[in-house]
């Protein structure tokens, strides 16, 4: 290059070099034909699932921050309580809560029942086909359309998400932190040439991609004499297989500390309460046995009595009965669940004495449900010391 030439743009140097050894072509075909005797037989891609549009959204929310493993028994759940959009959209979104307990991220539920509404009210209960129809329903980003839209549609949508991210970052490779917009560009470049190649079909070369990051191109230690398209990667040839992608370092999780109250009334019955639908705090709208965090130099019976004081119980702190620790997004949480007595407050909307089957019915965050039944009246010893 002269010394009058143009110095190319990071990203479009990037761009230029990866088009020189990658080719879309060659990897699609070879992933396609590994994935067809190699996938996974997942209830979702089991074939009345598999081309159902709202089933496959309903399965791309809920592996969002969730294994696979966790997911199968939710999705069946799920979906046999709501098996189509206008049934979900219908339903009270306690109702929804209840069937999304245990999978956590909350606003996954939330934004799924407000897509179901927007696809009733806007498109007449018929899910979209078109990408940016469907990019438009809430909750619903760019890598859950392209996925919804690949896969139900065979539309030539890219998709990226952790596993191809991870897979891309490889084959081209692709230097320093994936979340970057140029490292992103570069990423979204490389999907949207693999789903283009017209030898291979959208609904099944997108599938492979998440598939050989699943299985083969792990995170820790990758398969890479079994990958079918180890030809084409340049981590590969390079050996760097284990540096790449790079992952910055997680910043360290905030400590917190909650007291919880457990009363109980003569019956057993448990005193709950309904967290405010507040955008602001978690588990909006869901029910648990009144929480608080203690502030700075507050001990927990003080913290306790105040909780009291503000839903006008009136507790007395008496022994604490376990300390359960859990996280919530970046929190790391130590709660310390207190017995407490308490004088017989006014029910309201928000706060109830509730008993064993009412509690079935209610939507519950899991460590608070497990708290619940380990002191639920009709437990035996040997069930509350399984619980927790």
């Amino acid at each position: 290059m002269s010394a009058s030439s143009p110095v190319p743009h990071p990203y479009f140097a990037l761009l230029l070099q990866t088009k020189r050894v990658f080719s879309p072509a060659s990897f699609a075909e070879k992933l396609v034909a590994w994935f067809d005797k190699s996938q996974r037989d997942l209830r979702w891609r089991q074939a009345h699932n598999a081309t159902d549009p709202y089933r496959i959204l309903v399965s791309e929310v809920m592996l969002q921050q969730t294994t696979v493993a966790a997911v199968g028994p939710f999705y069946e759940r799920f979906l046999n309580r709501f098996p189509n959009s206008n049934s979900l959209a219908e339903a009270d979104e306690a109702d929804v809560l209840t069937q999304w307990a245990g999978l956590g991220y909350y606003a996954r539920a939330r934004n799924l029942h407000k897509a179901a509404k927007a696809i009733q009210s806007e498109h007449g209960g018929i899910f979209p086909r078109e990408l940016d129809e469907i990019l438009a329903l809430p909750g619903v980003g760019r890598y859950t359309a392209g996925a919804v839209a690949s896969i139900a549609y065979n539309s030539r949508a890219p998709i990226v998400d952790a596993n191809v991210a991870r897979v891309l970052s490889r084959i081209l490779p692709v230097e320093g932190d994936l979340k970057t917009s140029k490292n992103q560009a570069a990423l979204w470049d490389a999907a949207t040439q693999i789903v283009q190649v017209e030898s291979v079909e959208p609904h099944t070369v997108n599938p492979a991609m998440m598939e050989l990051g699943a299985l083969i191109c792990t995170p820790k230690n990758p398969r890479c004499p079994v990958c079918p398209v180890s030809d084409n990667c340049q981590a590969q040839k390079q050996n760097r297989q284990n540096e790449l992608p790079f992952i910055p370092p997680k910043k360290a999780p905030t400590p917190m500390f909650d007291v919880c109250a457990l009363a109980q009334d003569a019956t057993g019955r448990i005193l709950l309460r309904q967290r405010p639908n507040n955008a602001d705090i978690w588990w909006q709208g869901m029910w648990e046995l009144p929480r608080t965090t203690r502030s700075e130099g507050e001990s927990s019976t003080e913290a306790l009595i105040r909780l009291g004081q503000e839903l006008g119980c009136a507790f007395v702190p008496q022994t604490r009965a376990i300390t359960v620790k859990h996280g919530v997004t970046r929190y790391a949480i130590e709660l310390e669940c207190w017995r407490v007595q308490a004088n017989q407050p006014a029910e309201s909307e928000t706060l109830k004495w509730i008993g064993t089957e009412e509690a079935d019915n209610l939507a519950m965050p899991s460590v608070m449900r497990r708290l619940f039944e380990r002191f639920a009246p009709n437990r035996t010893s040997s069930e509350q010391l399984s619980l927790l």
